[in-house]
């Protein structure tokens, strides 16, 4: 049994504790956090602290390049044979490989600090020593491709899809008297409702439910108070305001009919989540959105909003939490052409039950043998980690 060292910078991301549960055959992984790791947790875990670290501190330094730099000394667990770097590089003279949601990960996501080093960024990553560079989508690799010189790189830069365990449950597509809506702005963080569409959600319920008499929208987010007012005085809108154990939300999986997910980003795993418990998912055209779910097949990929500036530059995502950034004022605000077609969308699924099934179960065989299963994603990294230790 080979040990794979997951180093983690800050609090684990739930696709990390799916890695660590189900790990390729003949692998296991070791998670131990530095002092870095657990001040960053603890930061993640209270909001103002979280914000004052993402806003703030990110501005003035590059916070996972300064976490590498910080642990170049740092000796790695006992026993371990490669490390497996979360969104960071490694200066240490051991093999690794590095996994990033988009490149500018590197540097804690501020575009700023990776063009002022991109050349070490280079380097490091042409290094011996760097086995492989996995990219979660299609949409990641672009930004590595192009924005840095991958000349001594290239080939290590590979794609490994993000994966879901399969989901032991049958599907109840019992005689229920309302079809339920259901959107999850995010499992486990707050402020995400207008950032994953949330106001365009509410705005095309009010259109739909008018249309529509055995509506129900179930909303798993935090919103804004005018809006939690509005909510509460609809009988067919139902608020979790707040987060709840996930055996709870499983609940609200299980049991709803279509999954709306108008987002300006793309999620890590939300999407994936919603097609594991047979959801047809309606989602936009954004960043590697259309990379998950097969418009048509396994839901609806809707336009997106040409008011938004998604990208900052070769597809570097120009996504921003900043409430006083343009890109958040900019979505306080909905996009009609978007509200317009997703009303259109999701009356094509209410009304016909026998599409919503058909790719509902499209989703789940995604899932469960598909591209986004585990076994899938294992047979990639245990080619990757065979590769980086024996070879």
């Amino acid at each position: 049994m080979k040990r794979v060292y997951l180093d983690v910078a800050g609090r684990m991301h739930s696709l990390y504790k799916e890695l660590i549960l189900h790990p390729p055959p003949g692998y296991q992984f070791v998670a131990l956090g530095s002092g870095w790791d657990k001040v960053s947790s603890v930061a993640s875990k209270v909001n103002l602290i979280y914000s004052f670290q993402e806003k703030v501190l990110g501005e003035i330094i590059p916070v996972n390049f300064a976490k590498a730099c910080l642990e170049r000394f740092k000796k790695p667990p006992k026993d371990t044979d490669l490390t497996y770097a979360a969104g960071h590089l490694v200066f240490r003279k051991e093999p690794w490989v590095v996994d990033l949601e988009f490149v500018t990960q590197l540097t804690g996501y501020n575009v700023n600090h990776f063009r002022r080093l991109r050349s070490i960024i280079g380097k490091v990553l042409a290094s011996e020593y760097c086995k492989k560079i996995i990219c979660w989508t299609e949409a990641c690799k672009r930004t590595v491709l192009f924005n840095l010189d991958c000349r001594g790189f290239a080939d290590k830069v590979e794609v490994v899809r993000l994966a879901v365990h399969r989901k032991n449950f049958v599907k109840d597509y019992g005689n229920r008297e309302k079809i339920k809506l259901l959107f999850v702005g995010s499992a486990n963080i707050l402020g995400e409702f207008e950032y994953k569409g949330g106001r365009e959600i509410l705005e095309a319920f009010l259109l739909l439910r008018e249309k529509y008499h055995n509506l129900e929208l179930v909303i798993r987010s935090d919103i804004p108070q005018e809006l939690r007012s509005m909510c509460k005085g609809l009988n067919d809108v139902r608020l979790i305001d707040g987060i709840i154990p996930w055996k709870q939300l499983e609940q609200e999986f299980k049991s709803a009919d279509i999954f709306l997910f108008p987002s300006y980003s793309t999620p890590g795993l939300a999407i994936l989540d919603a097609m594991s418990y047979e959801l047809p998912v309606i989602t936009t055209d954004v960043w590697a959105n259309p990379e998950m779910v097969e418009n048509g097949k396994t839901g609806f990929v809707i336009k997106k909003s040409e008011k938004i500036q998604y990208y900052i530059e070769n597809f570097i995502p120009n996504w921003n939490y900043d409430p006083t950034s343009k890109f958040m004022m900019t979505i306080k605000t909905t996009d009609l052409k978007v509200v317009e077609e997703l009303v259109e969308k999701t009356s094509i699924l209410i009304e016909d039950e026998e599409l919503r099934r058909t790719m509902g179960k499209a989703g789940r065989q995604e899932i469960e043998s598909g591209k986004f299963s585990i076994e899938k994603r294992n047979e990639k990294l245990k080619g990757i980690f065979d590769e980086a230790i024996y070879s």
